[in-house]
């Protein structure tokens, strides 16, 4: 069966869609045939490369487009874009099976209509899933991946600035209006506050970016360099695989960043990154809770900058993009305590601890567990015990979109495997986190219920909070640096509190 996908026409969902892709080329191979515009098209190439393809330019004559998709001879379509052009375009090429979702009128041109949740429901990606299955292919795994490209990546060595090896890419850009962006002179402070902290590093963007990328770098040293319009898509690909973090609007630059595995600073204002926020792990995603968000407005009534972009400060943003995590030890202090937990049945949030941690990832925290799990050692239940608790408190904290980024576990004691240094108070897994995760330790707080959760904090570089859930009220002796707190909402507060 040949089967055709009209690939969407933002930059962005294209990336979102690389795992249904991905899965498509798995099911069908070379009978896979693309169809969309450049720049979608571009970062296509490791799908099927021995397939056919049609590019659609602006401006191209409908009925070129429509016989260009008859003469590839689908047997079926799927239809990655919600437009009723699209829909009408498929239908006019005669292919017999024709998938996509239900909306904008065109479920006539549609022989197997879907219909779509509300925004925000569910990530993109898992919307592009359930087509994708519908058309024969099967998703392993949902995070998109982005091949290196061995000519783009000459092209992009060429661009780099001297100077620095701390590289930031900031994407100052917007291409779908202009209430979600994150003011031009924001960025440019920004880019102030990091070069005097000695980073480096490059704007990245189209064409349409290149005047915004000067008045970013304007005064900037040698250390920096505008690549914005400079090269195509998978150049700048390859020069966001070269930097440490990326700084970006709810655009396409951060999902090209995720997808190359960088990590990503992301400003959301009016849209959900519950919908599109950067898939992977380790990403910080920043916004202020208005009453108004997310409404998903091109232009904002208010004015611009919208009133949620400009509640971002340059202040918050420049500690995240330096590494801030709070260190969460596990039983006791974020779930409540039940001495070698192993069912996922007995596994219950401290109360109020979804909403503390949503907090927390709103001001720019990332969230990691560390927790000592000597059951391994001892026989009491396995590794796979453990994951299947982690995959149970993922699922607990969906609703409060405040996934851990990571867990680190210890699944040793000294009477049964002998020393490391890992088990707390042993201070191992938190610096793993912190080169794992590129984190600042002076940037950090461990919380947890035990002197040993302490002790492993501040060996760690970290400061650390005492709570007086779990075993937290029989501790009586800390380190004096130590504070305490009733439990894990009200450490948080305090250290947002601290924050500003």
């Amino acid at each position: 069966m040949r089967t055709l996908v009209r690939l969407p026409n933002w930059v962005g969902d294209t990336i979102m869609a690389l795992p249904c892709l991905e899965a498509l080329s798995r099911a069908w191979g070379d009978e896979l045939l693309l169809v969309g515009r450049d720049l979608p098209l571009q970062l296509t190439d490791h799908i099927s490369p021995g397939s056919p393809r049609v590019v659609l330019r602006r401006g191209r004559r409908c009925v070129g487009a429509v016989r260009a998709i008859r003469a590839l001879g689908a047997d079926q379509a799927l239809l990655l874009t919600p437009s009723l052009s699209s829909a009408l375009m498929i239908w006019a090429a005669g292919v017999r099976r024709r998938i996509g979702w239900k909306e904008q009128g065109r479920q006539a041109f549609l022989t197997e209509p879907v219909t779509r949740p509300p925004r925000g429901a569910r990530h993109l990606t898992a919307e592009f899933e359930e087509l994708a299955r519908r058309a024969g292919g099967e998703i392993f795994a949902p995070v998109p991946l982005l091949p290196p490209d061995a000519g783009a990546a000459a092209e992009a060595e060429d661009l780099l600035p001297s100077g620095s090896g701390r590289w930031v890419a900031l994407c100052p850009g917007v291409q779908y209006g202009t209430a979600k962006r994150w003011p031009p002179e924001r960025f440019r402070r920004l880019r102030e506050v990091l070069e005097s902290g000695g980073w480096g590093g490059w704007v990245i963007g189209g064409p349409a970016d290149r005047q915004v990328g000067e008045e970013v770098l304007a005064g900037a040293g040698a250390a920096w360099r505008n690549a914005a319009g400079t090269g195509n898509i998978r150049v700048s690909a390859e020069l966001l695989r070269r930097a440490r973090v990326a700084v970006t609007n709810d655009t396409g630059s951060m999902h090209l960043a995720a997808a190359v595995g960088t990590r990503v600073v992301a400003l959301f204002g009016p849209t959900d990154p519950a919908w599109t926020g950067p898939l992977g792990e380790n990403h910080a995603i920043l916004f202020k809770e208005c009453p108004c968000r997310p409404c998903f407005r091109r232009h904002c009534p208010e004015g611009d900058p919208a009133p949620c972009m400009a509640a971002l400060s340059v202040e918050r943003v420049a500690e995240v993009v330096e590494g801030r995590a709070i260190f969460l030890d596990r039983d006791g202090t974020l779930c409540k305590l039940v001495p070698y937990l192993s069912d996922p049945a007995q596994l219950e949030l401290i109360p109020g601890a979804g909403e503390a941690l949503r907090a927390a990832r709103a001001a720019g925290y990332r969230l990691v567990v560390v927790t000592n799990q000597s059951g391994i050692a001892r026989g009491l239940f396995t590794r796979a015990d453990v994951d299947r608790l982690h995959e149970k408190l993922q699922r607990l904290l969906e609703p409060y979109r405040a996934r851990i980024d990571r867990f680190y576990i210890c699944p040793h004691h000294p009477d049964h495997t002998g020393p490391c240094d890992c088990r707390k108070p042993a201070p191992g897994m938190l610096l793993k986190a912190v080169a794992d995760l590129g984190l600042d330790p002076a940037r950090c707080t461990m919380i947890g219920d035990t002197r040993e959760d302490i002790e492993a904090g501040l060996a760690a570089g970290c400061r650390a909070m005492l709570v007086r859930t779990g075993y937290g009220g029989e501790e009586t002796s800390l380190p004096p640096e130590t504070r305490s707190a009733d439990d894990l909402p009200s450490a948080i507060a305090a250290i947002l509190s601290d924050e500003g």
